[in-house]
């Protein structure tokens, strides 16, 4: 107890760093990209934080597999380098015993992924979506980029500023096309702001000095107005319409839909909870190394292996979401084949003389480090 309770505290301190260094470097690319929505005008620039809460909670999933097995990798990895392996191997503490911390660790993370994979990250993916929606369907000075064109939602246009001042209150020299039921509208203007008004609460973009053109010139319908001051009513942003994808829809949900793309997306969700389990397992055998071996040598094929394991549940999502895989064996023989992998590999290294030996009362054979 007192070698597992060791065992235990070190992968558990090992994965909480891990965790931080690549939640860390996960939320900065997470971001950076949100900077890269607001120079291009699709949110406001006081969204920002609200997004990036949201999108963190994502980002969770995809880091504590990772974590975990790098953490079982580091940890052990350094005990063999150490020679402690030895010792405990020379006491008795075989790979089957050294599994034990390892399974608690990783049933603990496999619980908390289950509990992001099912119910926060399709939660949090979906108000993310669902405030960027908002975003683009609005008109607003704040998230006005000078120099773009930018659409005009609900009113079949678009819309161009030259400039706007430093406290985002004021833009010049507009220009707006808008498409209506008497026909074709331009507007040019000098300035504008937008108006909230008082007693209705409308939203309204207000123009000074400019011209307004309607009408075709071929058809003898065409007019030019000249104006000092003209108003154009914004449509309220209301997401009437707002469909949900399948990876932000609740598990529940997923469940009584019941078909094979619901289905694809509910077992990719209990499949990446399992995964945590199925790396910190095939981590044993790839931790191992002697103390003279390279550090990084091991590392390299565990990556490796890593990223193969995780094309093969991207494949085995295609298939069962294509049809071509029945949702009954769906993703489940990927983690099947990893953990029998996994421990052909520790049987293959300890020999099978030292199985063979515990299984005859009265024998003693002791496991290689």
């Amino acid at each position: 107890m007192i070698i597992t309770r060791y065992l235990f505290k070190e992968i558990l301190a090992t994965f909480s760093g891990v965790a931080l260094v690549l939640m860390l470097m996960a939320s900065s690319a997470q971001l950076v990209g949100i900077f890269t929505k607001v120079a291009d005008g699709t949110i406001k620039a006081d969204t920002v934080m609200s997004l990036f809460g949201i999108y963190s909670i994502t980002t969770v999933p995809f880091i504590l597999p990772l974590s975990i097995y790098l953490a079982v990798l580091i940890t052990l990895g350094r005990l063999y380098r150490e020679s402690e392996m030895a010792a405990l191997a020379a006491c008795g503490y075989g790979p089957f015993q050294l599994l034990r911390p390892v399974l608690i660790v990783a049933v603990l993370v496999a619980i908390i992924q289950g509990v992001f994979t099912l119910f926060l990250a399709p939660w949090a993916d979906g108000q993310g979506g669902r405030m960027e929606a908002l975003q683009k369907n609005s008109v607003d000075i704040q998230g006005i980029t000078p120099g773009r064109f930018r659409p005009i939602p609900m009113s079949k246009g678009i819309i161009y500023v030259e400039t706007i001042n430093e406290d985002r209150t004021r833009i010049g020299n507009i220009f707006a096309n808008l498409s209506t039921e008497k026909g074709n509208t331009t507007i040019i203007a000098r300035a504008g702001r937008i108006r909230i008004d008082e007693k209705s609460g409308d939203r309204f973009l207000e123009l000074t000095d400019g011209h307004r053109y309607e009408g075709s010139p071929d058809k003898g319908n065409f007019s030019i107005i000249r104006f000092e001051r003209h108003a154009i009513r914004l449509e309220e942003n209301r997401l009437t319409n707002f469909q949900f994808r399948y990876r932000s829809q609740p598990s529940l949900l997923l469940y009584k839909a019941g078909n094979r793309h619901t289905l694809a997306e509910l077992q990719w969700r209990i499949s990446s909870a399992l995964f945590c389990i199925v790396l910190a397992v095939l981590a044993v055998p790839m931790s191992r190394s002697s103390p003279r071996q390279g550090r990084y040598t091991r590392m390299i094929v565990a990556i490796v292996f890593y990223l193969l394991l995780s094309n093969f549940l991207n494949v085995a999502r295609t298939w069962v979401d294509e049809g071509t895989v029945s949702p009954t064996i769906g993703m489940w023989w990927v983690h099947v084949s990893a953990l029998v992998f996994a421990i052909a590999l520790i049987i293959y290294q300890n020999g099978a003389r030292y199985y063979l030996g515990r299984l005859v009362p009265g024998r003693r054979v002791v496991a290689s480090a």
